[in-house]
């Protein structure tokens, strides 16, 4: 048994011993990275000839996998889209991520990077910042014979999308959640904690225009804010200013009622009268429960 135990163990050993293979150099200098360089310094000034001249006869092209055989000059083409399509392009290194190039006994010279391409959309306005990792082979006379790009497309599916007229829903002027809304705001102003609490999903999150982007707060919170202003205000009132919205939006499958009012309150310290408009943006789930409550107003009138 002992003499099996040694046998399995030498084998496990030498097997681990041999289950690596170098098959090539990586550098973090090396022309072809320079020659990388070029090139997208050459992408970012429309330069066709500088692009062209670093480039093989034919190059293979993938996007996200998928491959197109061009010659350089069709590879130069592509030069003139984003030129005509943007502005400010500038080409980043995607930090901490940084290039590579590795000699491959049996393949050649490959380099790998890791960028971000930031521009301005001209047609839209949107600002672009894509972040891409590209692959690029070179052949034995130190051009490119390869280009790999992989990238989130939903970026150009967006920019084409911004540029079409497209309905994203329906608006209602009387619709079943703004007359929760207006329930929700009359038990507020009756200081009816109880009443209030039916109208949230439980995982309902609260902002407002004085905290900051992407605070919020959960129900718990929120109700011993509403407790604090029920024990400094008397005589709290909201008036609707204009109508709601409810606004149903087919793209995030969601309803939104948006309503507008003049708030009104007296300190019981002083008697001190606080009046001011108040803008309120909340969220249904499909139990037709309050996710998500903003709301816009200012604290100067508090001061």
């Amino acid at each position: 048994m002992k003499k099996f135990t040694f046998l399995m163990f030498f084998f496990l050993v030498w097997g681990l011993s041999h289950a690596q293979k170098k098959n090539g150099t990586v550098f973090i200098e090396h022309p072809a990275m320079e020659k990388v360089n070029m090139l997208w310094q050459a992408f970012e000034q429309g330069d066709q000839a500088a692009y062209g001249n670093l480039l093989a006869d034919t190059v293979m092209v993938f996007f996200n996998g998928n491959r197109t055989l061009r010659t350089r000059e069709a590879e130069n083409k592509n030069l003139e889209w984003w030129a005509s399509e943007f502005e400010n392009l500038k080409v980043v290194a995607d930090t901490p991520a940084y290039a590579d190039a590795i000699e491959y006994k049996e393949s050649g010279v490959w380099v790998q990077d890791w960028l971000r391409i930031q521009a301005t959309h001209i047609k839209t306005g949107n600002n672009v910042d894509l972040s891409i990792h590209n692959l690029y082979s070179f052949n034995k006379d130190g051009l490119i014979t390869s280009l790999h790009h992989y990238f989130n497309n939903d970026v150009f599916e967006h920019l084409r999308n911004d540029q079409r007229t497209r309905e994203n829903g329906k608006v209602y002027i009387n619709h079943p959640y703004i007359l929760k809304v207006r329930k929700l705001v009359n038990a507020y102003c009756a200081e009816d904690i109880e009443g209030m609490l039916p109208f949230y999903a439980e995982d309902v999150a609260f902002s407002n225009s004085t905290l900051k982007l992407k605070e919020q707060k959960d129900l718990a919170t929120q109700q011993k804010d509403w407790e604090r202003i029920f024990d400094t205000w008397d005589n709290i009132h909201m008036k609707q200013v204009g109508y709601p919205d409810c606004i149903y939006y087919e793209l995030n499958n969601n309803y939104v009622v948006y309503s507008w009012w003049n708030f009104s309150a007296v300190a019981k310290e002083d008697g001190r009268k606080v009046v001011f408009p108040i803008m309120l943006s909340q969220t249904f789930n499909d139990d037709g429960k309050i996710v998500y409550s903003l709301a816009y107003y200012s604290t100067n009138h508090f001061e």
